[in-house]
Order: structure tokens, then sequence, then C-alpha cells
């Protein structure tokens, strides 16, 4: 898969993970460590043309971007994560609990907006999920990979921007589909 993100443009990007508050959920100091969030590994690619929005918006599946058209300016982002699950994340046995779901999806779906922000700062407004498959880890394993696919829907004037998106695994079926609602406040908070 890195294979394919990199043959395709796309560029490592940093986790992103606020790495100064070691009491914040989504953070190194309580998810990046065993058993719960043991790895990411995020691939960006701005999008410049509508066409390539309306690609990702029309397949089922994971679509990678192969366009390397540039614009002046960006009107969309392109974010894939591999992520490595482990069991400390489960609620019933061996299944992902749905508020770790949601904490992920509601995380990464705000970053894949911030490169469109003046100030790398945005807050989620509204988070809708709609859960298709539990996400399993086989009981003869201790972690599971899946893929978050997200991008930019709609941008309004690089301060309200409608990010939809899936989380699945590496054969292309989804976990679960998700919309996000993400604003950049007019006053700082």
């Amino acid at each position: 898969m890195i294979d394919k993100l990199e043959k395709n443009s796309y560029k490592k990007v940093e986790v992103l993970l606020n790495e100064t508050n070691d009491k914040l959920f989504i953070g190194p100091n309580n998810l990046l460590n065993n058993d719960s969030i043991e790895n990411i590994q995020l691939f960006s690619k701005l999008i410049y043309k509508q066409k390539d929005i309306e690609k990702l918006n029309n397949s089922d599946t994971l679509t990678l971007l192969d366009s390397t058209d540039l614009g002046d300016n960006p009107i969309s982002n392109h974010l894939i994560g591999i992520f490595t699950l482990g069991r400390n994340l489960t609620s019933h046995e061996h299944i992902i609990h749905g508020g770790a779901i949601a904490a992920i999806i509601d995380e990464f779906f705000v970053k894949v907006a911030l490169p469109l922000t003046e100030n790398n700062f945005a807050v989620t407004a509204n988070l809708n999920i709609k859960y298709l498959k539990p996400i399993k880890i086989d009981s003869n394993n201790r972690t599971i990979d899946v893929l978050l696919n997200c991008y930019i829907l709609n941008n309004k004037n690089n301060r309200k921007f409608t990010v939809v998106g899936s989380l699945l695994n590496s054969n292309g079926v989804k976990y679960c589909a998700g919309e996000l609602l993400v604003v950049v406040p007019r006053e700082p908070l």
C-alpha cells in the first residue's frame, strides 16, 4: 500500500497528534502504545481539480488519485491513514469499541482540512458515523490493520469543510462511513 501511495505522489505526513498535552484522549501517551493504537502512517495529497473530488466521491472503494494537475490553490485534500489497532480498544471480545472508532474519525477527519486553514486549526461542528461492520481482531492476533480514507467534499472559503470518508480493511470492505463538518472558529478559542 505504501508503495502505491508514494507512486501516486501522496506525501507522508506527521501523525499530527498534540504531543504537549499528556491528558489528551487521542494523544501519544494514551492511545499510541501497545495494544491501543500501535502505529499510524498518514499520507496526504492536495486536490486542485473538482474532477478529482468527483472521482473519490463516485468510488465505493479506496481510490488513489493519480492526477498531478496542479492549480493555484488547493480546493480539497485526500488523507489516507494506515492504523494498527490493538486489543485495548475493544469493548466486546475482540471487537474495537465504537467510541474509539468515533474518536479516530473525529481526530483525523479534522486533520484532512488543516492544510487548507490559515492557522492550521479547526474544530468539529458535527459528526455522523454509520457503522457497517464490526472491526474484529482475530482471536489469534492482538492487533488489526485498518485504513482510514477521507477527503474534503465541500470547502467554503477555507473556513467550513464537509469531510467524508471511511475506515476499511485492506480488501476494501468498509467498517464504517462518516461525515464531519469542520469549522475554523472566527475567534481564537
